[in-house]
Parts: C-alpha cells; sequence; structure tokens
C-alpha cells in the first residue's frame, strides 16, 4: 500500500483532501501542518509521496524538496508541490525539483487524480539500504493541531528525535507543558499539577477534547544549547508514561479528570 504525506497549513484544507484520498482508497495518509513537522515525521516513516503546499511558513515547499532530494535515505520518494496563487517564486533556480507542480486554486479532485498517477506510474516500493549519513536534524520549532496529530504520537516523534526543549500544549479546558531532555520526558505541569500526574492529566484532557469541536494546538520550543534547567519530576520512560495514561482513560479514574478554568 502507498503512504503519503500532505503537508499544509490549512487545516481545514488538508482534513478535506485526506478525506479524498481515503475515499480514493489511499488508506495510508499522514498529514501535518509544518514542514519541520514533516521532517520529524520522515525521519520514523519513509512515504512513497509527499503533497506539500508551497506557503508552508516554516519551511516552504521549496525548501522542503531541497532537503528531501540531499537525502540519501529519501532516494525515490515522490514530490508534488501545490503552488497557490501569491505564493512566493523561489529564491534562486531550483537544483531541485518535484517530480510534478500544480499551480492554482485546484478542486480536491485534480489533485487526487495527479497523485493516483503518480504513484500508478511508479515501480513497487523498496525500502532503502540503512545509510551511514546523518539524519535530518531538525532545528526549527515544531507545531500544528491535536486533530492532525493525537498528543501521544506527538510525544513519541519529539522522542525519537532526541530532541530537547518545550512541549507547549492549548486545550480548551487549559495550557501545559512537558519538558524532554534528549528525547526523555523529564518534567510536566498542567493545572497546577507537576511531574507524572501532570503529565497524565495533561493526556486525558487531550484526549477528551478530541471528542469535542475544539482539538487544541501544539508547539515544540527546542533549546539551542541542547540542555534544560528543568526540575526532574519524571522518572518512567515514555512508553510506561503513555501505558499509564491509556489505562487511566480505558479505566475512566476520575482521579484523572480535569475541571475547566472558570
Amino acid at each position: 500500500m502507498s503512504r503519503v504525506l500532505l503537508i499544509d497549513p490549512d487545516r481545514g484544507a488538508l482534513a478535506a483532501l485526506r478525506a479524498a484520498l481515503g475515499q480514493a482508497g489511499f488508506r495510508d495518509v499522514s498529514a501535518v501542518t509544518s514542514g519541520s513537522f514533516a521532517l520529524t515525521m520522515l525521519e520514523r516513516n519513509r512515504p512513497d509521496l509527499i503533497v506539500s503546499r508551497v506557503g508552508v511558513p516554516d519551511i516552504d515547499g521549496y525548501e522542503l524538496c531541497s532537503i528531501v532530494r540531499k537525502d540519501p535515505a529519501m532516494t525515490g520518494v515522490l514530490l508534488l508541490l501545490l503552488v497557490s496563487p501569491g505564493d512566493a517564486a523561489p529564491k534562486a533556480m531550483l537544483e531541485a525539483k518535484p517530480d510534478q507542480t500544480l499551480a492554482g486554486d485546484l478542486p480536491v479532485t485534480t489533485i487526487v487524480s495527479e497523485v493516483a498517477s503518480l504513484l500508478g506510474n511508479r515501480a513497487p516500493r523498496r525500502e532503502p539500504t540503512p545509510s551511514p549519513a546523518a539524519p535530518i536534524e531538525v532545528t526549527h520549532g515544531l507545531h500544528g493541531s491535536l486533530e492532525i496529530m493525537d498528543l501521544p504520537d506527538v510525544t513519541q516523534a519529539i522522542a525519537l528525535g532526541n530532541k530537547t526543549g518545550q512541549l507547549l500544549v492549548t486545550l480548551p479546558s487549559g495550557r501545559g507543558a512537558i519538558v524532554f531532555d534528549r528525547g526523555r520526558v523529564v518534567h510536566a505541569e498542567f493545572f497546577g499539577l507537576i511531574g507524572e500526574t501532570a503529565f497524565a492529566a495533561l493526556l486525558v484532557a487531550a484526549h477528551g477534547a478530541a471528542r469535542g469541536e475544539a482539538h487544541g494546538n501544539f508547539v515544540f520550543k527546542p533549546l539551542e544549547n541542547g540542555e534544560t534547567n528543568a526540575a526532574k519530576t519524571i522518572h518512567r520512560d515514555l512508553k510506561q508514561l503513555l501505558l499509564s495514561a491509556a489505562a487511566g482513560i480505558d479505566e475512566g479514574r476520575p482521579d484523572a479528570a480535569v475541571a475547566p478554568l472558570s
């Protein structure tokens, strides 16, 4: 099955394209609103096709194309760039070119048709041979909507990237923070709680928000020096933390509930 990665800062357009691809039979479709978060996902799962808007604020489509084309691990990945009216032209002649470019306010059906054409004309995907080349280094802050990527997936992406910094989560019920030190969760705060209790409460609140209309947003702010001075209030690894939080959600424990701000 072909794997597709969508990148578009417009959450509505992203959801519409993802739904249309699903109806067309593409089941393995990931979607993000940030180019930098897309790079983090590429470290985990190599797609067959990347569909990116040019006008992505943090890493635009042209820059993303250049990064992917220079990475040996991404050899064979197809790129479809979507150019909207008003998008800036590339700063220089493109050395790394996409496989296809679509320009204008196009209907979703046209994009889906082009995706099908690109994937239909390629050979079956072969996983690349492990390369000694260094992984893509993400230096930009990650941000996006929890409607597109849920909080457990966000935390795992940061952990897999061995990042150090602070993940700020904004939910309808309030705001929380999770601190990472070289990929390990070391501290969390939410509604006056700290440590593992705060981490679990934040995941429970995010899970509850996902069942409503307002999902919330996140932003990860890496530390430039790669070191954090936050107090270490969490000692278990992320897998254990997520399993514990999931058990609390499944059991509906009353001590995991968090009241909204007044």
